[in-house]
């Protein structure tokens, strides 16, 4: 279909599809059609330039996909890069009622999705390994291979919001009102958002502590789903995620952390959709009638420079460095257009340092100590460094901070799990766990749980080895025969028996627990083995 033996096995963006569709004789469009309504490509298109998503297109149509991923700002966002499937119960019974079997549907594929809009309920995920040897089969969804995407159920508020969030994905990816996003309308309507919220201070500057503090309690619902486990859990780490997306990227960045805002800022896809249209008709009148009132622009940067510095809340030696010109050439822009450029002060006054200092000593975020000063972050980092006592304080107190914190969170959880095991709470809260094991680790050992008793870990053990030897060994058998009598193979290889048990491969390092299972495999990969022998 595709070419070759081992082209197109990718479900989520796949290579080749220009040999699929010559192949199929276009039966499903050319390649344009099929990677936009086929893949997941649209979910990306949507924040996308038009020229990287004709790329895209052009590098799935050819043999090979590499550094795809890494363009479209997957590979460097800590998010999956492999899509797991995902399908719903109802939805595969209705296909089978309606088309006599069950399909994947590409809507239920898109990342951040996990509840399907149509029955209301949480989506399953695929077993299959999307990057292993089930690639290569392009099996359709069975309910024996879909399990929950949590270790816990979500509870109904989680499941709300999540169908919220599904709702606004389908509709932002699939309307294609507004596509692509262009990030300077998304920096433009997220500024409108935060002023009307009373999060900007003064003409430009937000208020990163107010916006990270609440845009963690949106979050913190959302961690049931280990898909969006990167997202940050404190107030600096959630902080520094925003402060990337509210400015311009220096690579691709997740479409999914744009979504999560858009969808704690405006709740529905019709909010916000009124949000991009307003804003549109403010940002075309503003440019119309702001730019150099009566002077004429003989530079088409300088109408750039002002839009930066009034629309986007850039300082002027930023806009200048992205216009490509020195920063006093913009400071003499900016003031022939009547702009007004706030300046911050060069040096702190007696006051505002001592109380600096003293906040500083707590433990305080730089970044709200500078804000409540007035002054750059820089500046607050230079008065840090040039105390020595007062950095060696401060990097103190927010290791003393960061050890409370994590210990609270270890106690809560312990006394939450009452006797599950430490093995058990590691997997609950592995950052946790991980922070105190590296920092603390005295003190974790003092507060372990104790070790399970052998009899209830035998209970806790849901693996019956003899059942799973048994059913092994039969496919294995089976398999070795099939191989032999219809393909009429004299020799078998161990690769051979992993393409046509996908569950084999998993299950090699636990093979001295699977003694039948074992001979069966050495039984098959002898040369020139009768094929009645098989069934001994």
């Amino acid at each position: 279909m595709f070419g070759s033996a081992r082209a197109g096995v990718h479900h989520d963006l796949p290579n080749s599809l220009g040999a699929f569709a010559q192949r199929t004789n276009a039966l499903l469009g050319e390649v344009d059609c099929i990677a936009r309504e086929r893949t997941l490509l649209n979910f990306y298109a949507a924040f996308a330039p038009p020229d990287e998503t004709a790329n895209a297109v052009a590098c799935m149509s050819g043999a090979s996909v590499a550094h795809l991923k890494l363009r479209l700002g997957i590979l460097t966002s800590r998010f999956r890069a492999n899509h797991p499937l995902k399908a719903c119960p109802q939805c595969m019974e209705q296909d089978l009622r309606e088309t006599g079997w069950a399909y994947w549907h590409l809507k239920h594929q898109f990342p951040g999705v996990w509840m399907c809009t149509a029955h209301r309920q949480p989506l399953l995920q695929s077993a299959l390994k999307a990057n292993g040897v089930e690639r290569f089969q392009w099996l359709l969804p069975r309910l024996a291979d879909l399990h929950s995407a949590s270790a816990k159920s979500p509870e109904t508020a989680s499941c709300s919001l999540l169908l919220s969030l599904a709702e606004l994905i389908e509709h932002l990816v699939q309307s294609g009102a507004f596509q692509p996003l262009l990030l300077r309308d998304l920096y433009e309507v997220y500024r409108e958002e935060f002023r009307a919220r009373g999060w900007v201070a003064g003409a430009a500057s937000l208020r990163t502590g107010q916006i990270a503090t609440g845009f963690l309690d949106y979050c913190e619902p959302l961690r049931c789903i280990p898909e969006l486990s990167p997202l940050a859990q404190d107030e600096q780490g959630m902080a520094t995620q925003l402060g990337r997306l509210l400015r311009p990227p220096r690579s691709g960045t997740h479409p999914i952390r744009h979504l999560l805002l858009i969808h704690w800022l405006f709740g529905t896809a019709q909010r916000f959709d009124l949000a991009m249209k307003s804003t549109g008709a403010h940002t075309q009148s503003t440019v119309s009638n702001t730019v150099l009132p009566g002077i004429p622009v003989i530079d088409p940067r300088m109408a750039h420079l002002h839009r930066l510095i009034q629309e986007e809340g850039q300082s002027v030696r930023k806009a200048a460095s992205l216009v490509g010109v020195d920063p006093q050439t913009a400071l003499m822009w900016a003031a022939k257009a009547g702009i007004a450029i706030s300046r911050r002060p060069q040096k702190l006054s007696t006051d505002v340092r001592a109380k600096a200092i003293q906040e500083l000593h707590k433990g305080a975020d730089k970044e709200q100590v500078a804000s409540r000063a007035g002054v750059s972050v820089g500046t607050i980092t230079r008065l840090l460094l040039s105390e020595a006592k007062l950095h060696a304080d401060w990097s103190e107190a927010r290791s003393e901070k960061a050890r409370a914190h994590a210990r609270n969170l270890w106690l809560a959880l312990l006394q939450s799990s009452g006797s599950l095991g430490v093995k058990w709470m590691r997997t609950m809260d592995p950052r946790t766990y991980a922070w105190l094991y590296r920092n603390d680790r005295a003190w974790l050992d003092a507060h372990k749980p104790d070790p399970l008793p052998e009899s209830q870990c035998s209970r806790l053990s849901s693996v019956d080895w003899v059942a799973r030897d048994e059913q092994l060994c039969i496919l294995v058998r089976e398999a070795a025969l099939r191989l032999m009598e219809e393909q009429g193979l004299s020799r078998i290889h161990l690769w051979q028996l992993c393409q046509q048990i996908p569950d084999l491969r998993a299950k090699q390092a636990q093979l001295p627990r699977l003694p039948r299972t074992l001979e069966a495999i050495k039984a098959a990969l002898s040369a020139h083995l009768p094929s009645q022998d098989l069934f001994r």
